[in-house]
Parts: structure tokens; C-alpha cells; sequence
């Protein structure tokens, strides 16, 4: 009987996780105080909204972005200088670029696993900088926590349907990076990257995440609050390096034509 009350206890809250999601953003410490109270791993909910957000954001532009493609909308800078044979070579590498799977496959995929790849970084560093600070938080309930405070990238992701559908243009400067110049190569590269990731679901998440720690640190206040904020600008300058490689790739050339994602 014992097995079957616990059975039908972790359906009801199973069925309880969607109302969550909801719940995060008008009473927020209550919601996390149930999420951190579980002692089992509850994250799949909120992974599986941000994915279904970037699943939608990604159906929602890859029309804009082929329409771009076909217009020339997306050529270059001094294009009109370069010669024949490299403009070729563009246009070729655009077309292929218009295919299903980079219009839908390749966004989808990189969007899904750069969002859990993010889960499974920060979870580590926020669990192996509470340890270190002196707290016994279970490392599970640390990943559960990040998880949780991961809902407002799907709320971003969300918006960024609504923003592209109406408008029918690409969101090419997320965050702050319009701070730094498109075009910007080492360093700056990085730094645009870094500034990308900041904007207002970011500091969401950080302020979630921080309410969160403090609930399952068992540390101070103003100790968990400067650990969890030294954790995520860790995984901050972590994000500016997919930016950089970018940056650093596309700058290499062949016969004058940089290579094209």
C-alpha cells in the first residue's frame, strides 16, 4: 500500500509541474520552494517548454530568413566589389544554406542542445561553487533549481516568435551585443558574444536563480547571493566563446570568400 500511495502522490505532482511554469513569474519563491523541496529530479518539464519555444521560433523564422536569401537581403559588405567568381561562390554557398536542414534542422538542434548544454554547465559550477563555499545542497536539487530558472529563455524564445511573425524580421542583435560592432573579431568578438546573452530574461534568471540558492544553500544570504553571482558570470564568459570561434572561423578564407553558417 505504501508503494501505491507513493505511486499516485509523484502523479499528482507530475500533474502539477505545467502549472508551474506559470506560476514562476508572479509567485516566484513559493514555486521554488516546491521545486527544491523534491527529492527527485523534476527538470523535464522546463527543458521541455524551452524547447518547444525553440522549436517555434525556429518554424516561425526560417520563412523570413529564405525570403531574405532570395532577395539578397543577407549580401555582404563591398559585395559589388568582389569578382565574379567569388560572388559565385556566395551565392552557392547561399543556396545550400536555403536547404530544410539548415533552415530547420541545424537551428533546431544547436538551439535545443545549446539551451541543455547551459543547464548542465551552470548546474555544475553553481553545485561545485555552493560545495566549495561551504554548502551541502544535493547536487540533484541544484540541477532541478537551474532547470526551473531556465523558464523565462522559453518566455525569450516565445517572444521572439511574436516579435519576428508581425515584424518579419530576424532578431540580429540579441542582448546588448549591438554594443559591439557585427563584424568585430577577436576580443570583440567575444565580448559581443558575452553581451548577447544579457538582457532582461537573463537578469530574470539570475534574480530566480539567487532566490533559489538561498532556499537550498543552507549558507548567508550575502554569502549565497555573491557565490551564485560569481557562478554565473563564470558561465557568462563561457557563452562568449561559441561568438569568438564564430568570429574566428568565418575570418578565415579561401580565393578572398570567407566560409558562410
Amino acid at each position: 500500500m505504501k508503494r501505491e500511495d507513493k505511486q499516485k502522490t509523484e502523479k499528482k505532482q507530475h500533474k502539477g509541474y505545467p502549472k508551474w511554469l506559470f506560476q514562476m513569474f508572479y509567485k516566484p519563491r513559493a514555486t521554488l520552494t516546491k521545486v527544491v523541496a523534491e527529492d527527485v529530479s523534476n527538470k523535464s518539464t522546463p527543458l521541455i517548454f524551452i524547447t518547444i519555444m525553440v522549436v517555434l521560433a525556429v518554424m516561425i523564422a526560417a520563412p523570413v530568413k529564405t525570403q531574405l536569401l532570395q532577395t539578397g537581403g543577407t549580401l555582404p559588405d563591398n559585395y559589388q566589389y568582389w569578382t565574379e567568381s567569388q560572388q559565385e561562390q556566395y551565392q552557392e554557398a547561399q543556396q545550400n544554406k536555403s536547404s530544410p536542414i539548415f533552415m530547420y534542422g541545424f537551428p533546431i538542434l544547436t538551439g535545443i542542445a545549446g539551451y541543455l548544454i547551459f543547464s548542465m554547465l551552470m548546474s555544475s559550477i553553481l553545485y561545485l561553487a555552493l560545495t566549495l563555499a561551504g554548502s551541502r545542497a544535493p547536487r540533484l536539487k541544484i540541477g532541478n533549481l537551474v532547470a526551473w530558472t531556465m523558464v523565462p529563455f522559453g518566455l525569450r524564445e516565445l517572444v521572439k516568435f511574436f516579435v519576428v511573425g508581425f515584424s518579419k524580421q530576424l532578431v540580429e542583435n540579441p542582448g546588448l551585443s549591438n554594443l559591439v560592432d557585427a563584424e568585430a573579431e577577436g576580443f570583440n568578438a567575444y565580448l559581443r558574444g558575452i553581451l548577447g546573452s544579457i538582457d532582461l530574461y537573463w537578469l530574470l534568471f539570475l534574480t530566480l536563480l539567487i532566490i533559489g540558492a538561498n532556499l537550498i544553500s543552507g549558507l548567508p544570504k550575502r554569502k549565497t547571493i555573491l557565490t551564485t553571482i560569481v557562478a554565473v558570470l563564470i558561465m557568462l564568459l563561457l557563452q562568449g566563446i561559441p561568438s569568438f570561434l564564430s568570429a574566428l572561423m568565418s575570418g578565415l578564407s579561401t580565393g578572398g570568400v570567407g566560409f558562410y553558417f
